[in-house]
């Protein structure tokens, strides 16, 4: 049922960003605008750890940008993107240790942007940026084995973050841009996780409780954490008016509550309308 309710909900923000990206579209039809497929894999670089629960985030998309100016100095954009892997690497607790477990894995991927330029001298720019990015994974069947058991579960994250950031754009030669940026994110991770095993014979004590088997054990596990920590990025833009690609690397850092970073890698391939 949670499974259920929770795709639901997910269908909900896809359709809303759907809906809300088609009426900027025609809303916004007198403004020049760029629709531009993009692709973007981010990973944690190990294990996050929090409050004694460890979870694996990784997140691969392709997808859908919408982008408009709105006058001379102001920019908008919406992403949304959703991603699959049949049978990805995550991780569940089991008796305070961390199981390697596979199973199938959905990602979806919406954001939300503006941008305002703070200066500008020929190809030289000066930008801030304000981004609200909201990711959800769901791996619902998920199987491994502790010790010598093999293991059933199903982990849940939600990673979302609210960036303020300043770049500066710099021209390279004559065919494209090298951007670099940084700032700060405020970010909230909620992982929901449940392993289960059945014990097959004798007795078990668990939670403070004895009973008798065969049964099913479960180990429930939670993370929800909010804080503040930095993000740079660097990217290189070809400087064709018309068809012209975004490629940008970049590093989110989580070390205040979670000692460890997640890098990613985003191209995005833009036409001019």
């Amino acid at each position: 049922m949670v499974n259920v309710e929770k795709k639901y909900k997910n269908s909900r923000k896809l359709l809303f960003c759907c809906i809300l990206s088609m009426s900027l579209g025609q809303s916004l039809s007198a403004f020049e605008f760029e629709v531009s497929p993009f692709a973007l894999y981010e990973q944690g670089q190990e294990n996050i750890y929090i409050d004694g629960v460890r979870t694996k985030y990784g997140l691969g998309v392709v997808g859908a940008a919408v982008e408009t100016d709105l006058g001379d100095d102001f920019n908008i954009r919406t992403r949304i993107g959703y991603g699959y892997h049949p049978s990805a690497d995550l991780s569940l607790t089991v008796q305070e240790r961390s199981v390697s477990v596979t199973g199938p894995v959905a990602g979806i991927y919406l954001e939300g942007s503006i941008n305002y330029r703070l200066w500008e001298n020929l190809d030289y720019s000066i930008t801030s940026e304000l981004t609200y990015i909201t990711r959800n994974v769901d791996a619902p069947d998920l199987v491994g084995i502790a010790g010598s058991r093999p293991i059933t579960g199903s982990a849940v994250n939600d990673f979302d973050t609210l960036d303020l950031s300043v770049a500066s754009q710099i021209p390279i030669g004559e065919l494209a841009f090298l951007k670099i940026s940084g700032g700060l994110s405020q970010w909230n991770l909620k992982t929901s996780a449940t392993a289960l095993y059945t014990q097959a014979t004798g007795t078990l004590t668990h939670s403070g409780f004895t009973v008798s088997c065969p049964c099913t054990v479960t180990y429930p596990k939670e993370i929800d954490t909010t804080s503040i920590d930095p993000i740079v990025g660097i990217s290189i833009s070809s400087k064709n008016p018309h068809h012209n690609f975004d490629l940008e690397f970049y590093n989110r850092s989580l070390e205040s509550k979670a000692g460890t970073r997640i890098v990613g890698i985003e191209l995005e391939y833009k036409f001019k309308f």
